[in-house]
């Protein structure tokens, strides 16, 4: 995943928050649910351009299923309108 942009705090954070978030939603949603290989790409996709520490750090008490809801949801001013790293 990209660094994220905030605080020196909040960057720690909001990683340590994102990082809990997908992998209990990759645990849910993949290992444990119906997604496959391609629907997990587009949800991997959407929370690599998230980039706010802030929006991972608010997502923090979310079901990990409604990851998917969450990324499609944040706005222009928590992703960055390109991804570097793709």
């Amino acid at each position: 995943m990209p660094p994220l942009a905030g605080s020196v705090k909040a960057v720690a954070w909001g990683e340590r928050c994102r990082h809990q978030l997908v992998t209990a939603a990759y645990q849910e949603l993949v290992s444990e649910g119906e997604f496959d290989d391609r629907q997990w790409a587009e949800v991997e996709e959407a929370a690599r351009l998230v980039d706010r520490a802030g929006w991972w750090i608010d997502q923090r008490n979310a079901e990990p299923v409604e990851l998917p809801e969450l990324l499609a949801a944040a706005t222009d001013a928590d992703r960055t309108t390109e991804n570097p790293y793709h």
